[in-house]
């Protein structure tokens, strides 16, 4: 079988050419989902966790960002809604990290979380046996903001957060057969430090 299909990337030839199998691969699949975004939304949010420890108030506020923690949900409620789609209800926690400096000059960072309620029609599988999740996914960027105590940052960031209905599902996918990893390419420094290859390791012999 041809090289090219038994590894990641474009196919470049017919796809039916190299195909023996069907296989079933069990996922986590992505039944339904929606996207809200907002340029510019204001938090108060309670800082703890400083790092380095010892900085000098008062703080000048740098950057607000999420940190990639997963986003966890309060209050999830699914009730009927409309157009064939149920409500989902629930308040979003997106962990962020705090960048700031202090009176000193020294940079330093903070944690805190900021919540987001939200309220979007979803669709959800109609068969009670298929069990479902409601997933959330967030990035959070911000750069103006400011500090209103020691411990507590008031910011104006732009937030994208992902609602998800997930299940796990089994799918017939067509298959190549398993992995083949092409060889390794090794780097060489030979380009970068020609006149150094060939010289002895104990120069100072006779």
């Amino acid at each position: 079988m041809p090289n090219g299909f038994r590894s990641a990337g474009k196919i470049t030839r017919n796809p039916l050419y190299g195909l023996c199998e069907r296989v079933c691969i069990d996922v986590k699949r992505i039944y339904d989902g929606c996207v809200f975004r907002d340029p510019s939304d204001s938090f108060e949010i309670s800082l703890s966790d400083f790092t380095p420890g010892g900085t000098v108030p008062p703080y000048t506020f740098t950057q607000v960002r999420s940190n990639g923690e997963p986003v966890t949900l309060g209050g999830l409620t699914v009730s009927a809604g409309t157009d064939e789609r149920m409500r989902v209800t629930y308040t979003a926690t997106i962990p962020v990290t705090v960048a700031f400096t202090d009176s000193a000059g020294v940079s330093g960072t903070a944690k805190g979380a900021v919540s987001i309620g939200r309220d979007v029609l979803l669709k959800v599988p109609d068969d009670p046996f298929v069990p479902y999740v409601i997933e959330a996914a967030a990035n959070l960027l911000g750069n103006i903001g400011s500090f209103t105590q020691n411990d507590v940052v008031r910011v104006t960031a732009c937030v994208v957060l992902v609602t998800r209905v997930v299940v796990r599902d089994e799918i017939l996918v067509p298959s190549y057969g398993k992995c083949e990893y092409p060889q390794c390419r090794e780097f060489s420094e030979a380009g970068i430090c020609p006149g150094l290859n060939g010289v002895p390791t104990f120069t100072g012999e006779d």
